[in-house]
């Protein structure tokens, strides 16, 4: 297992942890946050060296990845 693996299992661990519903698709997991309002998509194979960067910054930025769970 690769170390951007690991790092997509940590993050999706970590939504499971918060209370995000984690589901796998054929090519993505799709995550749906805890408020209803948010969802975002987690490719299985990236391409891109700086996918996991990105994804945590997409997540902090645009859902209520920081927030506490209510």
């Amino acid at each position: 297992m690769s170390d951007r693996d690991k790092d997509l299992a940590a993050i999706r661990r970590e939504a499971e942890e918060k209370g995000w519903r984690v589901e796998r698709g054929k090519k993505y997991y799709k995550m749906w946050c805890p408020c209803g309002k948010h969802w975002k998509t987690m490719k299985l194979t990236p391409s891109d060296p700086n996918y996991v960067r990105n994804l945590l910054g997409q997540l902090r930025r645009a859902t209520c990845w920081d927030e506490e769970a209510k």
